[in-house]
C-alpha cells in the first residue's frame, strides 16, 4: 500500500490484505516495489492535492501495470490512475491536476458522502460476479467521472444525496482498463464489507486459505506500525494506547456558534494532540458530511465506520443512540463534532428529528464544548454572543461545560483581560478552555471541504491545540453519555419560547418596555 503524505492508510481496512507499505523511495524490503509485490493499493486522501506521488512511485506503478500485476486506486488513488482531475470546485475556472492516464477517465466536482449500495457491471480482478451487489461509502468532492472510450465500467453506485441535496441517481463508481488488472473505484470499504470482493481478489492472486492466514498476520503487524505514527512521515509517535478501564468510554461533543468558526480545525488539533499522548480516541460526526472528519482521522489513523456519521434530518448514516453504542466498544474517549451551528435545523418543521446538533446533545446528555469564531465580531462581540448561546443551550438541557475562543486577534489581550474573560465564563459555570489566535493558512488546500492538504492542516492544528488549548481541562470534562428520551416537538416549542417570551421578559425587566421586540 502507498504510504505517502496525503494518503489515508487507515481510513478503511482494505480487507486486512496489505502486508507492506511503499514510501517515497518506492522500495519494499530494499528492492523496487514492482519486483516484490503482486498488488499495490493507492488509498484515498489528498494525494492529488498534495502531489506527493513522485516519479519513483509513478515508475513502480507503471511497471506493475505493464507487467499485468494488479493496481487498485481508491477515491484519490483512482484520480491518480485517471487522466486528470478538475479540483476547481470554488474556482471560476477549472484547476486541473494530471494523473497517470492508466485509466481513461476524467474527474470533475461532485460532492457525495453517502453510504451506498452498488451493482457490479463489469469484470476485473476484484470480481467476475456481474450483477452482484456490494456496499460501502462515498467521501469525495470530485466524484463526477467522465468516461473515455477505453474505460470499462465495473461498478455503479446508487446514491441518494449529491451536492448537499436529495437527488437519487446512479453514478459510475468503478472502472478498469482493457486488461482488467488496473482498477479505480470511488467506493470506500469495498474490501472489508463484501466477501465476494475478497474472494475475487484472493482468486486473482492465487491465494489459498493458508496464504490468507499469513497475510492476515502480516497485516496485523503492519497496522500496528502504521497506527503508532501520528500522520505520515512526521516521525511523531504515539506514546502507546492506554488500557480501557471504565465500562463506558467518555464522550465530548464539540459544537460551534456557526459555520466557519473553525471547529474542524480545533477538533483536528485536539485529536492529533491526544493521539500523541496515547489516548485511544474515536471520532464521530453529526450529519452526513464526513469530509470534516478526515483531517483528524489522517492524524489518529482510525477508519470510518457505519457509526461514524450521526443522522440528523435526512443527512447522515445512523441514529445517534445506535451509533454511539457501537462506537463505545472501541475507544476510551470519543469526540463528536457537531454540524454547522448548535441550533442549525432546529426550526425545520419538515425535517426528521433530531434535526440539529442541539437536539442530539440533549438526547445524549453528554458534556458540550462550544467553539466560537471571533474574527468577524471581535472578542467583545464573540463573548456576548457566546453568553447568549450558553444561556439558551443550558435552558434546553444541554450540558455546556467549556468554550474555546478561536480566530482571536490577541495583540491587545493583556493578562488582566485574559483573566477577566476567564472570570466572565466561570461566572456562568463554563470553563474557558482556550484562546486560539488567528491562524493564517495560505492558499487553496486549507479548507476541509475542498482540496485540503492534510499534512499541512494537521500539523498546524496540533501545534495550535498544544499551545493554546488546555487539553487536560478539556479531557477532564468528558463523561459517559446519559441518554434520555426526548419529546422533540416539546423541545422545539421550548426553544421558540426562549427566543420570544424569555428575551422579552428580560428586556422588559430592564426597563425598556413590553413591546421592545
Amino acid at each position: 500500500m502507498i504510504y505517502l503524505p496525503g494518503a489515508l492508510p487507515c481510513f478503511e481496512e482494505f480487507g486486512n490484505l496489505p502486508t507492506d507499505i511503499v514510501r517515497e523511495d518506492g522500495l519494499v524490503k530494499g528492492k523496487p516495489a514492482s519486483q516484490i509485490l503482486d498488488m499495490i493499493i493507492i488509498p484515498g486522501g489528498s494525494l492529488v492535492e498534495s502531489q506527493s506521488i513522485n516519479d519513483t512511485i509513478v515508475r513502480e506503478i507503471r511497471k506493475m501495470a505493464d507487467a499485468g500485476k494488479f493496481v487498485l486506486g481508491i477515491c484519490s488513488g483512482f484520480q491518480i490512475l485517471a487522466k486528470d482531475t478538475d479540483i476547481g470546485r470554488l474556482s471560476s475556472t477549472p484547476i486541473m491536476r494530471e494523473g497517470l492516464g492508466l485509466l481513461d477517465a476524467e474527474f470533475k466536482p461532485l460532492i457525495c458522502t453517502d453510504r451506498v449500495k452498488a451493482t457490479i457491471v463489469g469484470k476485473s480482478f476484484l470480481t467476475d460476479q456481474i450483477g452482484g451487489e456490494v456496499t460501502g461509502f462515498h467521501c469525495h468532492t470530485y466524484g463526477k467521472i467522465v468516461l473515455g472510450k477505453a474505460a470499462k465500467p465495473i461498478l455503479v453506485s446508487h446514491v441518494q444525496r449529491v451536492n448537499y441535496h436529495n437527488d437519487p441517481q446512479d453514478l459510475v463508481s468503478g472502472i478498469a482498463n482493457k486488461e482488467g488488472n488496473v482498477v479505480g473505484v470511488s467506493v470506500h470499504a469495498l474490501l472489508e464489507q463484501n466477501p465476494l470482493i475478497i474472494q475475487g481478489v484472493t482468486k486473482s492472486l492465487g491465494i489459498n486459505a493458508e496464504d490468507l492466514q499469513e497475510i492476515r498476520a502480516a497485516n496485523s503487524k503492519l497496522l500496528k506500525e502504521i497506527k503508532s505514527e501520528v500522520g505520515i512521515s512526521t516521525s511523531i509517535r504515539s506514546q502507546g494506547t492506554r488500557v480501557q478501564k471504565a465500562k463506558l468510554p467518555k464522550v465530548l461533543l464539540i459544537t460551534a456558534t456557526g459555520s466557519g468558526s473553525g471547529k474542524t480545525f480545533i477538533v483536528t488539533g485536539v485529536a492529533g494532540a491526544l493521539k500523541k499522548r496515547g489516548v485511544k480516541l474515536g471520532l464521530m460526526k453529526i450529519g452526513g458530511d464526513i469530509r470534516d472528519s478526515v483531517p483528524a482521522l489522517y492524524l489518529i489513523k482510525e477508519p470510518i465506520k457505519s457509526y461514524s456519521s450521526i443522522k440528523v434530518g435526512k443527512s447522515g448514516w445512523k441514529p445517534f443512540a445506535e451509533a454511539v453504542e457501537e462506537a463505545e466498544k472501541n475507544y476510551d474517549l470519543i469526540l463528536i463534532e457537531g454540524a454547522m451551528s448548535a441550533f442549525t435545523g432546529f426550526l425545520n418543521d419538515n425535517a426528521e428529528r433530531p434535526s440539529s446538533t442541539a437536539e442530539v446533545a440533549v438526547a445524549l446528555g453528554v458534556p458540550t464544548v462550544v467553539v466560537v469564531g471571533c474574527e468577524k465580531e471581535g472578542i467583545e462581540g464573540a463573548i456576548v454572543n457566546t453568553l447568549n448561546y450558553v444561556n439558551i443551550m443550558r435552558r434546553l438541557g444541554i450540558k455546556v461545560e467549556g468554550v474555546i475562543l478561536n480566530k482571536v486577534r490577541t495583540s491587545y489581550l493583556t493578562d488582566d483581560i485574559r483573566l477577566f474573560m476567564k472570570e466572565v465564563f466561570e461566572n456562568v459555570g463554563v470553563k474557558l478552555l482556550g484562546v486560539v489566535p488567528r491562524v493564517e493558512l495560505e492558499g487553496r488546500g486549507t479548507i476541509p471541504e475542498v482540496e485540503i492538504r492534510y499534512e499541512e492542516f494537521g500539523a498546524k492544528a496540533i501545534e495550535v491545540a498544544e499551545q493554546s488549548v488546555n487539553l487536560d481541562a478539556l479531557t477532564e470534562l468528558a463523561l459517559p453519555p446519559k441518554r434520555k428520551t426526548v419529546d422533540y416537538e416539546e423541545l422545539t416549542e421550548k426553544f421558540k419560547k426562549l427566543l420570544i417570551t424569555d428575551f422579552r421578559t428580560k428586556l422588559s425587566a430592564s426597563g425598556r418596555g413590553e413591546n421592545c421586540l
